[in-house]
């Protein structure tokens, strides 16, 4: 019985000790690329849009007739690469029909923006064209008020938690983030989780994005994504220079939507 005791002790400790050297050596990825679908509920959107254009409008007649021409959706891949603190997104090509590509071109659907955020820092970065013309943003990180929810869900092959939360001071968004990778990053401007976004749904903006690989692997991060020497705005002041530009052409909730878009 003495023999058996000690073997019992014995045995108690070496599982202890073996617990202890996995959790000393658990693994926590800091580098890695995700690709993502972005889902573009495209006829809702296209809906919208004309919804916000005056009767006489010649454009409002224009996009009525692509109405039954668009899809309900529309994928646009995405590329999201981390590295400890510092992260990039960009699009990844991807053969579209025409109509499609024609409304990518002017921005309704996605902008392709290339997006650079460093969380030391607290510096975000984003480059765009908007009909032919440079659109280059460098600002802080936006501001996002997170609530957790018990609700969970699997996405490539990772657990992720919900979480609601309201940004640009109005713009509702849902995020589901998993704490196996432990950086508060996403596949947009949004953050601010325990967690790496591996799905996000923006409803305003009639899309969602959710991973669809991630590969836990040496990433190179762009961080210089301002091409042709642009000069970087922050939003406020690119929203003044939009709000000048397109301002007389649009409604106040058309260019709130389009701004959204944009910082998103």
């Amino acid at each position: 019985m003495k023999m058996n005791y000690i073997t019992y002790i014995l045995l108690f400790i070496a599982l202890g000790i073996s617990q202890m050297a996995t959790a000393q050596y658990a693994y926590f990825p800091n580098e890695g690329t995700i690709t993502f679908d972005k889902t573009i509920h495209a006829k809702n959107l296209l809906k919208r849009h004309i919804a916000t254009l005056k009767d006489g409008d010649l454009s409002r007649q224009y996009f009525e007739g692509l109405v039954s021409k668009v899809p309900e959706t529309v994928v646009v891949p995405k590329k999201f690469s981390f590295r400890g603190n510092e992260m990039s997104l960009e699009p990844i090509e991807k053969e579209q029909t025409e109509i499609v590509k024609r409304l990518l071109q002017m921005g309704l659907l996605d902008y392709g923006a290339l997006i650079y955020q460093n969380l030391d820092k607290k510096q975000s970065m984003m480059y765009m064209e908007m009909g032919g013309s440079e659109v280059a943003i460098q600002d802080s990180l936006t501001n996002v008020t997170w609530k957790l929810t018990n609700e969970y869900r699997n996405i490539a092959g990772y657990d992720c938690r919900r979480a609601n939360g309201v940004t640009l001071d109005s713009v509702y968004v849902v995020a589901f983030y998993t704490d196996q990778i432990p950086i508060s990053a996403g596949p947009s401007t949004v953050h601010g989780l325990p967690g790496m976004i591996l799905g996000l749904a923006i409803p305003e903006q009639h899309y969602n994005m959710y991973a669809s690989k991630v590969e836990l692997s040496a990433a190179t991060v762009k961080s210089d994504i301002f091409k042709k020497k642009a000069k970087a705005k922050t939003r406020t002041e690119t929203t003044v220079l939009m709000k000048q530009a397109f301002g007389q052409w649009i409604n106040d909730k058309q260019f709130g939507l389009i701004i959204a878009a944009m910082f998103l």
